[in-house]
């Protein structure tokens, strides 16, 4: 008694192990509402205020080809993708030195690279972007007709947006106040950079207002051929930003948890197997004989005894209950009558049933039977029976 109780004790202790895992690991702390204007995550994989699923599907949704980069910088094609879009990466996945030389070398190849975010202070060949805060809500206006400003009369900027100042013979400055723009382009090579200072336009609780919605599919006018992707890379999707490996591919999803469930549940199972929760049960003994020996016996007994109408009535007293079974007839119907029902709800022969039906009652009765004539009998009582259902 005390190891069944041990043994439970386990189960209900590794139970509830696992659903502390659950709620420790499973739940997205980044949903709950911690996030704010300035922490929030951009990712658009978010359908979070915050996050950008809406300006994906809408792309998506207006046959543009988009899809997500959860690969570093380093791997950057020349011309795949043709766009890509960085929106506000923390700074705990910022890129490194590596990637930012790897995405100048794409964007000089020909490449659009679009950056949205609040900081901006890097250089893209020979062009120097910094970005700097003030107060922008009511004074943001668009500066020049460009393609990028077209159909666009008032943009809704959150609080913390910021002025970019770009340091290129190249720049374009679209849509900001007199001192710097919050919308700006230039050329770097034979590609294009252009830079969005408020994540806020491009985000779920963005979009739709003023004219935002119009901006956000301007920043795409003049993309070069190939895909545009979202970087999801250093948003912490896909690859893992610290290594490689099986693990690293799952990392960010419920699934190495789901792992460590597996494992403790085979330890368990392991455990369980191994252990005796009650009393001993004896050995199970096997058969000395089999069925087919045993059949074959008592058929030698009977052909022996001469007791073939045993042997029929045992057979027919059978069939014929699931005959009357199968057409819903009482148990002591006249043979004619039975043929007839069974015929009704099967393609049965109704003659041939009734021949069949009154030979075996004879036969069970005593009369005389050759052997073949009862092996004919029989088997075609085997083959109307898998007819008849159960």
């Amino acid at each position: 008694m005390k190891r069944k109780a041990s043994a439970i004790l386990l189960i209900v202790s590794l139970f509830l192990l696992v659903v502390a895992l659950n709620f420790v690991f499973f739940v997205d702390k980044r949903a709950t509402g911690e996030e704010n204007e300035q922490t929030a995550d951009r990712s658009s994989y978010r359908s979070t205020l915050y996050g950008t699923l809406a300006l994906y599907t809408l792309l998506e949704e207006s046959h543009y080809n988009v899809t997500r980069f959860e690969k570093p910088f380093t791997e950057l094609k020349d011309r795949e993708p043709g766009t890509l879009l960085v929106i506000a990466p923390p700074d705990t996945h910022n890129p490194d030195q590596e990637e930012f030389e790897a995405v100048n070398k794409w964007v000089e190849a020909g490449g659009l690279l679009i950056v949205i975010d609040r900081d901006i202070n890097v250089s893209i060949g020979d062009t120097a972007v910094h970005t700097e805060h003030a107060e922008l809500k009511s004074t943001v206006h668009t500066l020049q007709p460009t393609p990028l400003t077209r159909g666009v009369e008032r943009v809704a900027l959150s609080e913390y947006a910021t002025r970019v100042k770009v340091d290129s013979r190249a720049a374009t400055y679209h849509i900001g106040d007199d001192q710097a723009a919050v919308v700006a382009d230039a050329q770097v090579g034979k590609g294009r950079v252009v830079l969005l200072t408020d994540p806020y336009l491009v985000a779920n609780n963005g979009i739709s207002q003023a004219d935002n919605v119009v901006l956000a599919l301007n920043l795409l006018a003049g993309r070069p051929a190939g895909t545009i992707a979202f970087d999801e890379y250093h948003h912490g999707y896909g690859a893992s930003t610290t290594g490689g490996g099986l693990m690293a591919y799952f990392r960010g999803t419920p699934v190495p948890w789901m792992m460590a469930q597996v494992g403790l549940i085979a330890v368990l199972v392991v455990y369980s197997r191994g252990r005796r929760f009650g009393r001993p049960l004896p050995l199970k003994r096997e058969r000395r004989t089999t069925n087919l020996e045993f059949v074959s016996s008592m058929a030698n007994i009977t052909r022996l005894a001469h007791a073939t109408d045993l042997a029929m009535e045992n057979i027919y007293a059978e069939f014929r209950k699931r005959l009357c079974r199968f057409s819903g007839v009482p148990a002591k119907v006249e043979n004619e009558k039975l043929a007839a029902a069974v015929a009704r709800r099967s393609k049965l022969d109704e003659r041939e049933l009734a021949t069949l039906l009154a030979r075996c009652e004879g036969v069970s009765r005593g009369e005389q039977v050759s052997e073949s004539e009862l092996l004919k009998l029989v088997a075609r009582i085997r083959e109307i029976e898998p007819r008849l259902g159960s």
